[in-house]
Formats: structure tokens, sequence, C-alpha cells
């Protein structure tokens, strides 16, 4: 099993008025966008041994252009922007993992992977809707349409070409229900912690050369039914 994992694009300054704490330590692509990009592999496959990194930054003043008070004004980037990395399972699995704010534009699927029957193209882990994609080991692709998942179920930016699914609520919801049901959450202290531990590693990885040893790890979460996503918008 093998895959790949990407979030890329330009950057912050084009559209948000007051980007400078994007750029700081602490931010960059892997901290602000990275956890929806790998907590989605360690559901599906379960929790990360060991990665490495290498880490760049293609500016080190970015223009803010978005309009604001900012427009016209540079700021400082202290952080990593394109971190491209190499993260490899428990279960064997090994996926690519690439984030960056240098990329103007890609042909990247959001995330992939690749089995010994064939691949499947996930939809974007930022939102909960979207098609999956299956293919054979010919390359035959087929949407994937087993069931009418409630969080699949567009609820935002409904008066706009693109309608989405966003279910934010979901984990807190999940913790609660969990508490009064005795099962793990889905988003427990666990896999939070171990998902952070990733999401540091690779910067860690990117400055020191080095493949890391992860000291968390996780169980892998519960699948979240169809019945179970009905259960959690009834509480």
């Amino acid at each position: 099993m093998s895959g790949t994992t990407h979030v890329m694009g330009p950057g912050m300054e084009h559209w948000h008025p007051n980007p400078d704490f994007f750029f700081k330590p602490g931010g960059g692509p892997i901290l602000d966008m990275g956890p929806y990009y790998v907590t989605n592999p360690v559901h599906l496959l379960g929790p990360v041994k060991r990665l490495s990194a290498f880490t760049n930054m293609a500016r080190t003043d970015r223009e803010v252009t978005a309009e604001g008070p900012m427009k016209g004004k540079t700021v400082k980037v202290e952080t990593p922007t394109t971190i491209h990395g190499i993260l490899e399972f428990h279960n064997g699995a090994v996926i690519t993992i690439g984030a960056s704010w240098d990329v103007a534009s890609h042909g990247h699927h959001n995330i992939e992977l690749y089995g010994t029957g064939g691949s499947i193209f996930v939809p974007d882990p930022n939102f909960f809707g979207g098609d999956l994609v299956t293919t054979n080991w010919a390359g035959e692709k087929s949407t994937v349409t087993p069931w009418d998942h409630p969080f699949g179920r567009a609820n935002q930016d409904l008066d706009k070409p693109v309608h989405r699914a966003n279910y934010r609520t979901a984990g807190p919801a999940d913790m609660i229900a969990s508490i009064d049901g005795g099962y793990t959450a889905r988003c427990g202290l666990d896999v939070a912690l171990h998902v952070v531990d990733v999401l540091t590693s690779l910067l860690q990885a990117g400055e020191t050369g080095q493949v890391i040893t992860l000291s968390t790890t996780c169980e892998r979460p519960l699948a979240l039914t169809p019945a179970d996503a009905q259960a959690l918008l009834k509480a």
C-alpha cells in the first residue's frame, strides 16, 4: 500500500487581510492545513511509525495583495512554506505528503491510495462531501456511492455554484456520545496528539535531515457509519 496527499496553493496573502501570522513559527501550510491531510490517512490507515522530510521557502518576504489595511505591505516568512515528506505507517503503507504555499497551480488529487487491486481517490478532507473514486488494475474508474451518508449532504454555500458538506461539530458531538456510549472517541486526544506529533516532526525532519521515529501512536478510529452519523445529528 502506498499513496499521496497534497495540499498546495499560492499562499494566504492574496485573500487574507492580515496574513502575517500564517508565516511565523507555528504557522505555515503543514500546521495550518496539514491536520486535515494527515488525520484523514490516520483514520484510513492507522498511526504513523516514522517519517522524514525536506522543507524550504520560495520567498523570504511576501507582499499582501488582499484588500485591507496591509495591502501593499510585505510580511517576513519565518517558517517553511514548502514541505515534502514521507510517512511510513505501522501497517506498512508509505505515503508521500506535499504541503506548500509556493504553488500557483497543480494537478495532484487531494489524497490517492494505491493498493494491489487498484487505486482510491479520496475527496478533499477539508470538507465532508465529494466523490470517492476507485479504479481497478486496468485503470477503469468508478464513482463509489454505496450509501447516502448524512455528513455528505451539502449544507454550506447552497447559493453558490459549488455546494459543500461541512459538519465540523461532528467531533465534539462524537466525543460526548463516546462518554455516554463507552467507546473511544473518533477524534480523541490520542489521535490529535499523534497528528500534531506527525506535523511537528515533519518540520523537525526538514530542519535536521533526520528520519524520525515517532514517540506517539493511536488506535485507528472507528469508521463513522451512516447510522452513527445520523445518531450524532439527532443528539
